[in-house]
């Protein structure tokens, strides 16, 4: 392969599992349904990689992680970055549900502007480390006929790609040198394994110490608003205006126990905006009504700037700080407003992470990364507080060069159309080709053609075909746009925000409150838990022994040209 001989000092690589399943209306002993476990990847040609390419001398893999490297972390610092973005995403919010009298009072020319960079005096989310914006050349691989789901797949997997696909060298091209391969969490931790049992080969290729496993930003995502509906849903019969079972009836968004990502975050995202708003209505003088809109913009609309902006901090004072996240004894607690200070203050650190990932600020994913490390830690998540560990080890400590780190972190991030807000995790451009394959394949799927081959031919065309639809609608101008249209939710966010602020459920108690309704506080059970976690990060990264994280890898494969006539249902449970 020509392409990845002549960047070879530039590329990455992420891969996948990638199951499919073909029923049949009436299975017998002939034609019973099948089940294809393989795997799909992307080859993408690197950006910000230093000259020769990353070498393994830049990581240092016997360096330590230390609890103060978390703790004194700047994510885990309360200073005016963190500030800076609480009052962005309260401003956000308030902008959301009272849009056209928000955009008024700053806009100098009275009218209403889509950007927030278009409003003066606006708030603004901090610029730290920011990426200039640029393409990222990506490829499909070839079809790879393994469960990348097992100890004995990953092997395969590897296999199949560097020497079979790239065709690299096993004797000369693999000294020295450091390869990134993204993936999700089952994907990092048998890459990982594959390592420890390696160690004392004596060919070089065979140690695989020559590709560095980096977890995906996607699946960051997912696994982090799983532990916030987790933390926060609250149960059925306690449904206070507290918990997400309570925002997601009123907001008429219930969908079941198996909700789908997106679901699960427009869910959050709404509860946000409803808490930060009824914190704003309990800022208004009693002329104004609260279940009257227009007079809530009216109210708006006479502020100056200012006086805007001053209640913004006001806002930010009273359930953003540290004492609201974690109160302590003796003072009198209140458990249904610091049930919402919790909710508030994880869910701003959710929306840097995504809004850092969109415009690829490295300076604010490193924030969220180590403050993950106590989040996942304390709230039950040891799987993904290993890589909070992992990636505050790698990228913000001395055991990575700065050229290192910069490159794991950039390579992260894919950027198909250039612009500077159109980045996005490398992961999800691999679910994006995953999504594309199943849409193919029940297409293209007849009687005469079985489910191994079916999978060969669409992953060979897959790339073929979208490159295609491209010319095609360039040629005769007729565009088809696939982006999910979000529906204008304002009205029913606004609503829910006058039931909590009437409710004085956000409004807090100086005597204290008891609520049948009262998450745990997984920030300072993190912390309390961080010495022991890190140590245990310390014996299995640093000392290179085997622990549980790993313990899925041990699942029995089989290979997807003994699928034809057996059905298999493969878990991803931590995916």
């Amino acid at each position: 392969m020509s392409l990845a001989q002549i960047n070879r000092d530039k590329i990455t690589i992420c891969y996948d599992n990638f199951d499919y399943s073909e029923d049949v209306r009436h299975q017998t002993l002939r034609d019973p349904a099948k089940h294809v476990s393989a795997t799909t990847g992307k080859l993408c040609i690197g950006h910000y990689m230093p000259p020769g390419g990353l070498r393994s001398s830049m990581l240092h893999p016997r360096v330590p992680l230390d609890p103060c490297d978390i703790l004194q972390a700047a994510g885990n610092e309360d200073d005016t970055i963190l500030h800076a973005c609480q009052r962005h995403w309260i401003a956000e919010a308030i902008r959301y549900t009272h849009r056209t009298a928000v955009e008024k009072l700053f806009s100098d020319d009275s009218t209403a502007t889509e950007e927030p960079g278009n409003l003066p005096d606006w708030p603004e989310l901090p610029t730290i480390e920011r990426l200039s914006p640029r393409k990222t050349p990506h490829y499909a691989l070839s079809p790879i006929l393994e469960n990348e789901g097992t100890i004995a797949g990953t092997y395969n997997v590897i296999d199949a790609i560097f020497t079979g696909q790239l065709k690299y060298d096993c004797e000369k091209d693999f000294d020295g040198t450091l390869i990134p391969v993204y993936g999700d969490q089952k994907t990092f931790s048998l890459l990982r394994t594959i390592q420890k049992e390696r160690q004392e080969a004596a060919l070089q290729y065979d140690r695989f110490n020559w590709f560095l496993p980096v977890p995906g930003l996607f699946h960051w995502r997912t696994n982090y608003m799983d532990m916030i509906h987790e933390t926060y849903s609250g149960p059925e019969y306690a449904a206070v205006e507290s918990t997400l079972h309570h925002n997601k009836n009123h907001l008429g968004c219930v969908q079941g126990h198996k909700s789908p990502f997106h679901h699960k975050e427009e869910v959050t995202t709404r509860a946000f905006d409803a808490r930060a708003t009824a914190l704003f209505y309990r800022l208004l003088p009693p002329s104004v009504r609260l279940s009257d809109a227009e007079q809530i913009d009216t109210y708006i609309g006479s502020l100056s700037r200012s006086s805007f902006l001053h209640k913004i901090e006001e806002i930010r004072q009273y359930a953003f700080t540290v004492a609201e996240q974690s109160p302590m004894l003796p003072e009198p607690i209140d458990d249904e407003f610091s049930a919402h200070a919790k909710f508030l203050q994880q869910m701003e650190t959710y929306k840097t992470l995504k809004h850092a990932i969109k415009h690829a600020d490295i300076g604010l994913i490193k924030r969220v990364i180590a403050r993950c490390c106590l989040l996942f830690h304390g709230s039950g998540h040891p799987k993904y507080a290993f890589l909070s560990f992992y990636m505050t080890w790698l990228t913000q400590t001395a055991a990575a060069d700065g050229s290192l780190q910069l490159a794991v972190l950039a390579n992260g991030l894919v950027n198909l159309r250039g612009a500077e807000d159109s980045w996005f995790e490398i992961d999800r451009l691999n679910e994006f080709f995953n999504l594309q394959m199943k849409t193919l394949m029940a297409t293209r799927r007849t009687s005469t053609i079985d489910c191994a081959e079916l999978f060969r031919r669409t992953a060979l065309t897959g790339s073929y075909c979208t490159s295609l639809k491209i010319a095609i609608e360039a040629t005769f101008g007729e565009y088809s746009n696939g982006r999910h249209q979000a529906k204008d939710a304002s009205r029913e966010v606004r609503h829910l925000a006058y039931q909590i602020a009437k409710s004085k459920s956000i409004t807090k108690n100086p005597l204290g409150r008891k609520s049948p309704f009262q998450p745990e506080d997984i920030l300072q059970h993190g912390v309390k838990r961080l010495d022991a976690g890190v140590q245990r990060f310390n014996l299995q990264v640093i000392e290179g022994e085997l622990g549980d994280e790993d313990e899925d890898g041990q699942m029995t494969s089989t290979p997807i040209a003994a699928l034809n006539n057996t059905v298999t249902i493969d878990s991803d449970i931590d995916d």
